[in-house]
Protein backbone atom coordinates (compact mmCIF):
# COMPACT_ATOMS: atom_id res chain seq x y z
CA UNK A 1 0.00 0.00 0.00
CA UNK A 2 1.31 3.46 -0.95
CA UNK A 3 1.86 5.96 1.79
CA UNK A 4 -0.21 9.11 1.25
CA UNK A 5 1.91 12.21 1.76
CA UNK A 6 0.02 14.77 -0.30
CA UNK A 7 -2.12 15.85 2.67
CA UNK A 8 0.94 16.99 4.61
CA UNK A 9 2.28 18.84 1.56
CA UNK A 10 -1.09 20.52 1.01
CA UNK A 11 -1.21 21.55 4.67
CA UNK A 12 2.27 23.04 4.49
CA UNK A 13 1.44 25.00 1.33
CA UNK A 14 -1.86 26.21 2.81
CA UNK A 15 -0.07 27.26 6.00
CA UNK A 16 2.49 29.18 3.95
CA UNK A 17 -0.24 30.96 2.01
CA UNK A 18 -2.07 31.94 5.20
CA UNK A 19 1.15 33.28 6.72
CA UNK A 20 1.92 35.09 3.45
CA UNK A 21 -1.54 36.64 3.36
CA UNK A 22 -1.30 37.87 6.92
CA UNK A 23 2.23 39.20 6.47
CA UNK A 24 1.32 40.73 3.12
CA UNK A 25 4.18 38.97 1.37
CA UNK A 26 4.39 35.94 -0.86
CA UNK A 27 7.75 34.79 -2.17
CA UNK A 28 6.45 31.55 -3.69
CA UNK A 29 6.30 31.73 -7.48
CA UNK A 30 3.87 29.67 -9.50
CA UNK A 31 4.73 29.37 -13.20
CA UNK A 32 1.04 28.94 -14.08
CA UNK A 33 -0.40 31.62 -11.80
CA UNK A 34 -3.20 33.60 -13.42
CA UNK A 35 -2.72 37.21 -14.40
CA UNK A 36 -5.07 39.21 -12.23
CA UNK A 37 -6.74 42.32 -13.65
CA UNK A 38 -5.71 45.75 -12.44
CA UNK A 39 -8.73 46.89 -10.48
CA UNK A 40 -9.93 50.35 -9.58
CA UNK A 41 -12.76 49.61 -7.19
CA UNK A 42 -14.00 53.19 -7.41
CA UNK A 43 -14.96 52.54 -11.05
CA UNK A 44 -17.40 49.81 -9.95
CA UNK A 45 -19.32 51.94 -7.44
CA UNK A 46 -22.96 52.59 -8.32
CA UNK A 47 -23.74 56.22 -9.07
CA UNK A 48 -27.00 56.20 -7.11
CA UNK A 49 -25.47 55.47 -3.69
CA UNK A 50 -23.71 58.06 -1.52
CA UNK A 51 -21.39 57.15 1.33
CA UNK A 52 -22.76 58.07 4.71
CA UNK A 53 -20.44 59.79 7.08
CA UNK A 54 -20.76 60.40 10.80
CA UNK A 55 -22.90 63.49 10.13
CA UNK A 56 -25.55 61.50 8.17
CA UNK A 57 -25.39 58.16 10.00
CA UNK A 58 -28.92 57.19 11.04
CA UNK A 59 -27.53 54.74 13.60
CA UNK A 60 -24.29 56.23 14.92
CA UNK A 61 -22.24 54.19 17.37
CA UNK A 62 -22.98 54.80 21.02
CA UNK A 63 -19.99 54.80 23.35
CA UNK A 64 -20.64 53.72 26.91
CA UNK A 65 -17.05 54.11 28.05
CA UNK A 66 -14.49 56.90 28.05
CA UNK A 67 -11.84 54.27 27.23
CA UNK A 68 -12.56 54.69 23.51
CA UNK A 69 -12.71 57.56 21.05
CA UNK A 70 -15.48 58.22 18.56
CA UNK A 71 -14.91 56.33 15.29
CA UNK A 72 -13.77 58.39 12.31
CA UNK A 73 -13.75 57.61 8.57
CA UNK A 74 -10.42 56.34 7.27
CA UNK A 75 -10.39 58.40 4.07
CA UNK A 76 -10.79 57.64 0.37
CA UNK A 77 -8.12 54.94 0.40
CA UNK A 78 -10.49 52.76 2.43
CA UNK A 79 -13.96 54.34 2.66
CA UNK A 80 -16.18 54.40 -0.44
CA UNK A 81 -19.89 54.47 -1.19
CA UNK A 82 -19.67 50.69 -1.43
CA UNK A 83 -19.66 48.33 1.53
CA UNK A 84 -16.51 47.83 3.59
CA UNK A 85 -17.02 45.15 6.21
CA UNK A 86 -15.22 42.92 8.75
CA UNK A 87 -12.08 45.05 9.11
CA UNK A 88 -9.11 43.89 11.12
CA UNK A 89 -5.77 45.52 11.83
CA UNK A 90 -2.60 43.49 12.21
CA UNK A 91 -0.61 43.88 15.45
CA UNK A 92 1.73 46.31 13.68
CA UNK A 93 -1.18 48.80 13.75
CA UNK A 94 -0.43 49.82 10.17
CA UNK A 95 -2.00 47.08 8.06
CA UNK A 96 -5.77 46.94 7.59
CA UNK A 97 -7.59 44.08 5.86
CA UNK A 98 -11.31 44.29 5.07
CA UNK A 99 -14.02 42.81 2.87
CA UNK A 100 -15.37 45.05 0.10
CA UNK A 101 -18.26 44.85 -2.34
CA UNK A 102 -19.34 47.82 -4.43
CA UNK A 103 -23.10 47.22 -4.22
CA UNK A 104 -24.83 45.20 -1.49
CA UNK A 105 -28.01 45.13 -3.57
CA UNK A 106 -26.36 42.65 -5.95
CA UNK A 107 -26.90 38.99 -4.96
CA UNK A 108 -23.76 37.39 -3.47
CA UNK A 109 -23.46 34.85 -6.28
CA UNK A 110 -23.17 37.73 -8.77
CA UNK A 111 -20.84 39.75 -6.53
CA UNK A 112 -18.27 36.98 -6.88
CA UNK A 113 -18.02 37.69 -10.61
CA UNK A 114 -17.49 41.47 -10.50
CA UNK A 115 -13.65 41.38 -10.06
CA UNK A 116 -13.77 43.73 -7.07
CA UNK A 117 -15.73 41.94 -4.35
CA UNK A 118 -13.27 40.34 -1.96
CA UNK A 119 -10.53 41.04 0.55
CA UNK A 120 -8.64 44.33 0.28
CA UNK A 121 -5.66 45.73 2.20
CA UNK A 122 -4.52 49.24 3.06
CA UNK A 123 -1.40 50.38 4.91
CA UNK A 124 -1.06 53.35 7.23
CA UNK A 125 1.79 55.63 6.16
CA UNK A 126 2.38 58.88 8.06
CA UNK A 127 -1.00 58.42 9.80
CA UNK A 128 -2.89 58.18 6.46
CA UNK A 129 -4.36 54.97 5.02
CA UNK A 130 -3.10 54.25 1.49
CA UNK A 131 -5.30 53.39 -1.48
CA UNK A 132 -6.53 49.85 -0.91
CA UNK A 133 -5.30 46.97 -3.04
CA UNK A 134 -7.17 43.76 -3.85
CA UNK A 135 -5.81 40.62 -2.20
CA UNK A 136 -6.09 37.78 -4.70
CA UNK A 137 -6.53 34.38 -3.11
Amino acid sequence: MKKKTHHRKDSIILGFLVISLVSGKCEMEDPVSPQYPLINRHDKLPADIAKRGPETDRHPPVLYSDDYEDPVPLGNGVNTSGAEDSPFILPDGNTLYFFFTPDVRIPPERQLLDDVTGVWVSHRVDNTWTESVRVWL
